[in-house]
């Protein structure tokens, strides 16, 4: 649209002199690399991960397998193609890697190769989260990376493909993290503000759930119970981590008055609950 909108108001020439410095500086921004250079250091893990790629992307009968599957672009001779058609070290606005990856996502929900393949794919920016959250963790780096690279295979395997097409790499990372690190603390502030028993009591989805969507999908569940407004409100606050003080504050009422909300709605929805046993 904004294209369409220089070209009404410049004359013919400035419109090709536009479009050929679009497409000069696109082709700029996305050109592939032609060879690349894994993750190195001192860490017996990211080591172990690199050598196993090493040799499984030489590997004659990984080759015929990989080529066989029918992707985009000439056969290859190292899967390190692959992954440069997948968009490794590109930007996440690389909309033809990201659906390259697509296709291979897809394929490793049942096929641990295509699986081992987007990891490596995945693995600088999965580095890059260890290395954050090891700084936190008892086991340091390689505990973290561990944790990361477990989350980040389940991720790829169960990847919504229908629901999430497009920024592959970036939504299996953000879910990886999510489930490595946030999403148990995050039930355990849960189960403080509302009961551990509420919370063994609300179904679980049938299908994988990502991280942008499974606290939302906890609190619409919640709704979907006969709730008074007031209750519903402060289990809604209580989620999004807001202290009791914080709520009196906002409602013109003291902690204690907080505190008598909170364990009515608790009462609420433990008794919707049980009667919809």
């Amino acid at each position: 649209m904004l294209l369409t909108a220089l070209l009404a108001v410049r004359p013919a020439v400035s419109a090709v002199r536009i479009i050929i410095c679009m497409t000069t500086q696109t082709a700029r921004t996305f050109t592939r690399p032609t060879t690349i250079i894994h993750p190195t250091g001192k860490s017996s893990t990211v080591r172990s991960l690199v050598q196993e790629w090493s040799a499984l992307s030489i590997a004659p009968s990984t080759l015929r397998r990989v080529n066989g599957w029918g992707l985009p672009g000439k056969r290859v001779a190292n899967l390190d193609e692959v992954l440069i058609r997948a968009g490794f070290g590109l930007e996440a606005t690389d909309s033809v890697g990201d659906q390259y990856l697509f296709k291979l996502v897809i394929r490793a929900a049942n096929d641990e190769l295509a699986t081992r393949i987007v990891l490596q794919r995945l693995l600088p920016p999965l580095i890059s989260i260890a290395a954050r959250r090891g700084k936190l963790a008892r086991g340091g780096f390689d505990e973290a990376l561990t944790d990361t690279v477990a989350q980040a295979w389940i991720q790829i395997r169960t990847y919504p493909i229908n629901k999430r097409p497009i920024k592959i790499a970036s939504n299996l990372v953000r879910d990886s993290e999510y489930f490595a690190f946030v999403r148990d603390s995050r039930l355990k502030q849960l189960a403080v503000a509302w009961g551990d028993d509420v919370i063994d009591m609300i179904p679980t989805p049938e299908t994988e759930v990502n991280s942008e969507d499974e606290l939302t999908n906890l609190l619409t569940e919640v709704e979907n119970w006969n709730l008074g407004t007031r209750s519903l409100s402060v289990l809604h606050q209580l989620a999004e981590g807001k202290s009791f003080r914080s709520i009196a504050t906002e409602a013109g009422v003291n902690i204690r008055t907080v505190h008598s909300w909170r364990s009515t709605a608790i009462s609420e929805l433990r008794e919707q609950m049980q009667c919809a046993d």
